[in-house]
């Protein structure tokens, strides 16, 4: 197959994963054989996804975890290994995130929309991995070098070559447009509960506050769940457990709208 109009021919290509779903390496920082860090994520199955860019991929990580619309994440998903001709060296490839999500969550990347606004929407569905798509995405600073480098350039439409010819979804994102610093701001507050524990019973206080509403604003769900500083707590809590889907696009005060999902 050809990467586009140029003189190159992929002559094969195979993907690789790992068997459990886990990072298929580990990310090194220079001399150092460790991941750079380690970040627990309530979307992943295991104990924590590696990142290597605090400024894009730490950032983003967070704003998928926090997303209503995201099934799964999975950090260093795959490697894909390709051959081009006449270059005698195997190339390979490894992408930093791939991410199971919503329909419209595509779709709205797909149509140029920046992460940071698809993810502070809110989704009163819960979203069945079943019925979640495939999204493949490599992370890249605004400083990054290879952005402008002509050999990188290459390899990434070979990449995209190879990707849109088996019907893959593969997005490079970029910190400028895709990270707000105030939802970055937002979505740190919010993640301070992520790893909180809720239990049957909260649930049920949780449903009983709304009753027979689908809404209700994030003061008022607080205060019914134990106000200051307990309730809050619990509500962000409950939107990590997909609970509720809280409104994030105004950021997070007490009239903040927050849904309570069907069929949680």
């Amino acid at each position: 197959m050809s990467a586009s109009s140029d003189d190159y021919v992929i002559e094969y290509f195979v993907f690789a994963k790992s068997k459990d779903g886990s990072p298929v390496r580990w990310i090194a920082n220079g001399h150092r054989t460790i991941a750079v860090g380690l970040t627990p994520l309530n979307r992943c199955r295991h104990l924590g996804v590696p990142w290597e860019s605090k400024p894009i991929e730490l950032v983003v990580l967070r704003m998928l975890a926090a997303c209503p619309r995201v099934a799964e994440v999975v950090s260093q998903p795959l490697s894909l290994y390709f051959g081009v001709r006449g270059i005698r060296t195997q190339l390979r490839y490894t992408p930093d995130v791939s991410v199971w999500v919503h329909p419209s969550f595509r779709e709205e990347l797909a149509g140029g929309e920046p992460l940071h606004e698809i993810v502070a929407k809110p989704f009163p569905q819960v979203l069945k991995r079943s019925d979640a798509v495939e999204l493949t995405f490599e992370l890249k600073s605004d400083e990054d070098k290879s952005l402008e480098d002509d050999v990188d350039e290459v390899k990434r439409k070979m990449v995209e070559a190879i990707y849109e010819h088996v019907g893959k979804d593969l997005f490079l994102l970029t910190g400028r447009k895709h990270i707000d610093k105030r939802f970055t701001a937002v979505v740190m507050e919010l993640g301070l509960a992520a790893h909180d524990r809720v239990g049957v019973l909260d649930k049920a206080r949780c449903s009983l506050a709304f009753g027979d509403r689908e809404c209700l604003p994030f003061g008022q769900l607080s205060k019914e769940l134990g106000g200051q500083p307990s309730g809050e707590r619990m509500v962000k809590a409950l939107h990590y457990k997909d609970f509720v889907s809280i409104d994030l696009r105004g950021g997070l005060d007490s009239m903040t709208p927050v849904w309570i999902r069907q069929g949680a």
